[in-house]
This record gives structure tokens, sequence and C-alpha cells, in this order.
């Protein structure tokens, strides 16, 4: 202690004999005449907050570091007339009510009649076991080894969860999803072999869009899609003729005074593109739809999201086969569609009897079927901070009725003959 006290002291004194050692002397001023200076004025001041940019020099005109990105006027693509755009991550606030009012679709709930019939027309031997080996194959057989993201409880906020690692969300809802579309294709070729020779199997369709007018404001689609069943021949309606003209006095759920426009994102910067996305030479027929889900949205936001789907893939269709039409179709445009998530799949039927959008009370009206929450098996994660005593992820409750659903789906208007042809002989093992 004495020798901290002795030595700050010390050099105390050395700092003070230090400043008194210094002298300050005044400099002269040697300031020129105000006759002497020359006055330059400003011209395009920056205004408060911004800064004034300086033009670059021609050699580095084209420097990506100094790219400045157009104004929606100075675009390609601009229009004086806005529009309202929607694409696949639109997320509507009311869900299926909000589908139906726009598509001007009554709403029924299970399958048509016509594909509930087709649930028991299509067998596949040891259906259980090749099932199961397609589970086992995006869910743990795979070898990825990838980060995964961090899971939360909302009852347990600071519980910490240590990093997992294991199968992408993605990459499992493929494998599994397109392991079980080639298993039942196979299926249904192998016991009607004209079905095979009239389908074909696209995966990632691009290009799909259209547009229509509806109340004023013009509406564009760009319909994002993972696969689709096209066909040589149009799906045939759901329902027969007599209650297409029923369908006029049927109600439609109102969302006044909100627009079902409203999750739409409106500008003036748009393209107007009619495509259904695939070759028009052979297989020019949408049949069935594949929407993959890896988002947290609800069952039925999902299910609105198929809805939307099929009918911008219809109106499409339409176009293309009778130009220039604005009211009832001569013969409606069927569509269905199957969105998956990991463990549950969900059937969309819909058939378009009329474009006239605008009027929802008067004329015909569309239909559509939702068939939700098929769950195919369970899939259980391990929680620790619950005194779980399961460690591992564990797969449980297998249910085989989804995939019958699937098959009937998919086998829509096959021709109920029996074949010689046996399936073990075509299958492809998973």
């Amino acid at each position: 202690m004495r020798i901290t006290r002795q030595l700050f002291v010390s050099r105390k004194k050395r700092i003070k004999f230090l400043m008194d050692k210094l002298t300050y002397k005044d400099l002269p001023l040697n300031a020129p005449a105000l006759s002497d200076v020359e006055v330059v004025k400003l011209t395009g001041r920056p205004e408060p907050g911004q800064k004034q940019r300086k033009p670059l020099p021609p050699e580095l005109a084209d420097d990506p570091r100094f790219y400045v990105p157009p104004k929606g006027e100075e675009k390609k693509n601009y229009r004086e007339t806005p529009a309202f755009l929607y694409n696949r991550n639109c997320r509507f606030i009311e869900g299926t009510k909000q589908a139906c009012f726009l598509t001007k679709s009554v709403r029924y709930d299970g399958m048509p009649e016509s594909v509930q019939q087709l649930i028991d027309k299509f067998e596949v031997p040891d259906e259980s076991r090749l099932v199961q080996k397609a589970i086992l194959k995006s869910q743990i057989w795979d070898s990825t080894r990838e980060k995964l993201p961090k899971r939360r409880d909302p009852e347990y906020p600071r519980y910490k969860i240590d990093r997992e690692y294991g199968i992408p969300l993605e990459k499992r809802l493929n494998m599994l999803s397109f392991d079980l579309l080639r298993m039942a294709d196979t299926a249904i070729a192998s016991q009607y072999p004209e079905i095979g020779r009239s389908r074909r199997l696209i995966f990632y369709p691009n290009g799909m869009a259209t547009f229509f007018k509806y109340s004023d404001s013009l509406l564009s689609f760009y319909l994002g899609i993972d696969a689709a069943i096209t066909s040589t021949s149009p799906l045939p309606p759901f329902v027969p003729e007599e209650l297409v003209e029923s369908s006029s006095s049927e109600a439609i759920p109102s969302l006044y005074p909100i627009s079902p426009t409203i999750d739409f994102l409106k500008t003036n910067n748009y393209n107007l593109k009619n495509s259904i996305g695939f070759s028009e030479i052979s297989c020019k027929f949408p049949h069935t739809l594949i929407l993959l889900n890896n988002d947290d949205w609800s069952e039925d936001e999902r299910q609105a999201r198929a809805l939307v789907t099929a009918m911008g893939l219809a109106v499409a269709q339409v176009k293309k086969t009778y130009p220039g039409i604005k009211d009832r179709l001569p013969t409606p445009i069927s569509v269905q569609v199957i969105n998956m998530s990991e463990t549950t799949m969900n059937f969309t039927y819909f058939q378009l009897n009329t474009i006239d959008f605008d009027n929802s009370e008067a004329g015909v009206k569309n239909f559509v079927w939702f068939d939700t929450g098929n769950v195919l098996f369970e899939r259980r994660l391990p929680q620790p901070w619950k005194r779980d005593k399961i460690l591992e992820t564990s797969l449980e409750n297998l249910d085989l009725d989804p995939f019958k659903k699937l098959l009937a789906t998919v086998g829509n208007c096959a021709e109920l003959e029996d074949s010689s042809t046996q399936f073990k002989e075509k299958l492809i093992e998973l």
C-alpha cells in the first residue's frame, strides 16, 4: 500500500513539473483580405438529411457496387392501371371462406361421389410394407445430416433446446410425396395400361399464369406448383348438369365489408400472361396438381391456396379452349389438387362452371369439395423439458386411408376393367 501511494505521488509531481515548463505562444493571424476571396455560388444544394451523389466516371459507370435500381415508372412492365398480384405465398386471412367468395364456389365437405367410389377399385400388393418403406426412407434412412432450425416451445420459452441435426423438412417432404405418387402411378398403370399411356407426371412445371377482371379490378395470378399430372382427355365433371342448373339458388357467405382481394399485392409493374405451364402437343389437359406445404400455415389456409390455384389453372385452360367467353362454360372444367405436408394429406376438387366472378349471387355457381386432415402417420419429437421418456424421434399410428384416397384421386376416370398385367412385375422398389 505504501509503495503504491509513493508511486502515485511521484507521478503527480512529475506531471505538474512538465505542465509548468510548457509555454503557449500566440500565432499571428494571417487572414486574407475580403477583396481577395473568390465567391462561388452553390447550385443544387441538397436538402437536409440527403446526400449529394457525384456522377461516376465513364469507366466506372457499370460498377455493381454503385448500382441504383430503376424506379417503378422507369421499368418496362410499368402500366398506368394497377393490378392485384397473387402467388402461392399469398395468405388468406379468412381461409376457405374468402377463397370461396373470390372464386364464386359452393362448398361441400368430403370427396365427390364419383371419386369416393374409386377408393376400393385399386389394389397394391404389400401396400402397408411399401408405404412404411417410403416413410422410413424420407424420415430415417437418408444419410443427410444438416443443421435444423431451433425448436421453441411457447409453454417453456426459457428452456434452451440443444441444436439438432438431421434431414431438412423440404427434403423429407419431397422424398415422401414423390415416392407415394410414383407408387400410385405405377399401381394404376399396371392394372390399366391405357391410363399409363395417356398420363404424364411433370415435376416443377413453370410458367403457370393467368389474369382476369374482378369488380373493375385486374387480377394477375402466378401459380407455383410442385408437380402436375396431365392427361390426353379432360377430367369429366364431378356432378351432372342438373345440379349445375340448381346452383343458381345457392348462397355464398359474404365477406362484406372486406374485399376478397385484401391480401393481394397491388402494383403498377406486372405482366399479363396466360399459360398452363406444360406442352400442348400431348397430354395437354390438367388432371391433378400437387402442392407441398413446408410452411406453418393452418390446414384451412392451405386448402384456400389449393382452391385458388385450381381456379387459376382452370381459367387459363378456359382462355385457350373457349377464347372470348365471359359467362357460363359450354362444358365444365374440373381440376384436382393434392396438398401434402410432412404427415398430412388434403384433397381439393374444383369444378369451374362459369367465369363470371363479379356477381356472387346471380347465375350458376362453381363447386368445390374439401377433404381435410387426412393424417398418414404421426411424427413425435422428444420433449426433455416435459420429462418425456422418448429420447429419439418416433413414428407412430400409421393410417393407410389417406394413401387409398390418393390412389382414387390419381386414378380418377380410369377404365375399371381387369388387366392381366401383374403389379409386382412393374413395381419400382423404393
